[in-house]
């Protein structure tokens, strides 16, 4: 049972690797620029040199012959970008959009990215391709996602094909289309690119565009994993753990998942919570799991938010605290976890950590009701309601 859920799971994901945040190396007009003398490349980038000054933006922003100094990359990279320079304009962006407090602004990260992109260079089109994607700065928009990220993909740039077929893989404004991802996928995966190497094992375990066949999907993601993709280690995780495609091995598949925990993929942080959590295979770990689901819940996943919030509603390994249990759970509702929307309604119907509401209850009780059976519960919060109270329509999570 657990090995189709697994494997299921895995399909639905099709986890995204890291493509955000890439970089231009060498300003546009010298691509093969080589290392430079500091006090000669300060003095040409003085004296308005868009070569020089990209090469100290660059030495700046990595400490290069030089102390770090994001401040300083940025005023030079700014100085070639208001000139023009594709390449500086993609790197400003990138400052902006990752750069500490006070640098970071995405808005001009966004603005940057699309002047380079306007100018043709790949790497930016598929960074602000994905800003439209994520919906970063508030740009979502899935055809000009598709848009930017074709442009990139069509000049050949290796991790621009791979982010498209994701695209075509999941569908995300486009018709799903996976023999056109598994054609991409196939083709960065051939240039060495982790992202598609992973991308090609998840079509492989899954039969997409392809006929099914876990042992070459296990082949795929162990190329990725080994070279530190996030979404491959997990990939090779689930299937050491399911038996599928590679010999069953329980604490290969741990170390996999830790592996791609600790670089940042939240379905191995969700799984390493329930794994030491539930003692799937290992000792409990309440403390570890503990740690796992809020690495994940912190980064947007609603079922470690859910998992967590019923940790600390029972004071499992944890001192009880309804108050966090109750926040854990909204978060996870509003991003429609029907188990959390469930547990919320309990909670307002009974005053538990929060003031009692009978009409916030019905309301979560009606959408939890999408996926899960409620109908016990809205009879009998309907017999504890005055008509007046039932709430229309509009009334719906979130308001207040």
């Amino acid at each position: 049972m657990r090995r189709e859920f697994l494997l299921i799971t895995l399909l639905l994901t099709i986890m995204y690797p890291d493509f955000a945040c890439a970089q231009s190396l060498s300003p546009s007009s010298n691509p093969q620029s080589s290392r430079i003398n500091l006090k000669e490349i300060t003095k040409k980038a003085t004296s308005g040199s868009i070569e020089s000054q990209f090469q100290l933006g660059f030495a700046y922003q990595f400490g290069k012959g030089v102390d770090q100094d994001i401040n300083a990359a940025v005023r030079w990279y700014r100085m070639a970008a208001d000139r023009g320079d594709p390449s500086a304009q993609n790197n400003l962006g990138y400052l902006y959009e990752t750069g500490p407090e006070g640098i970071k602004d995405l808005a001009e990260a966004g603005k940057w990215y699309m002047r380079s992109a306007a100018d043709g260079n790949p790497v930016a089109q598929l960074n602000i391709g994905l800003f439209y994607l994520g919906g970063v700065g508030g740009q979502q928009s899935s055809q000009d996602a598709f848009y930017w990220i074709k442009r990139a993909a069509d000049s050949e740039y290796t991790r621009a094909m791979t982010a498209l077929g994701y695209i075509y893989a999941t569908g995300q404004g486009v018709p799903k289309d996976p023999d056109k991802a598994f054609k991409l996928a196939r083709k960065a995966a051939g240039k060495h690119d982790p992202g598609a190497q992973a991308l090609l094992g998840t079509l492989y375990a899954g039969g997409l565009g392809v006929s099914a066949d876990p042992v070459e999907a296990v082949k795929w993601y162990r190329k990725a994993a080994e070279a530190g993709e996030a979404s491959a280690q997990y990939g090779l995780g689930v299937m050491y753990e399911t038996g599928h495609g590679v010999k069953q091995d329980l604490q290969e598949a741990l170390r996999q998942y830790r592996l791609a925990g600790e670089r940042g993929s939240v379905e191995a942080q969700t799984e390493l919570g329930e794994i030491y959590e539930l003692g799937k295979g290992v000792k409990v770990d309440y403390q570890e799991a503990i740690a796992w689901y809020r690495r994940a819940a912190d980064s947007g996943n609603a079922h470690s938010a859910t998992r967590l919030g019923t940790m600390f509603f029972w004071g499992t390994g944890i001192e009880r605290n309804l108050a966090e249990a109750v926040k854990l759970w909204a978060s996870a509702a509003e991003k429609g976890n029907s188990y959390a929307q469930f547990n919320l309604a309990e909670m307002y119907m009974a005053g538990w950590g929060v003031p009692r509401d009978f009409a916030k209850a019905y309301s979560l009780f009606t959408l939890a009701g999408k996926t899960l059976d409620v109908s016990k519960q809205l009879r009998e919060l309907s017999s504890k309601m005055n008509q007046g109270e039932v709430p229309n329509d509009r009334l719906l999570l979130g308001d207040n």
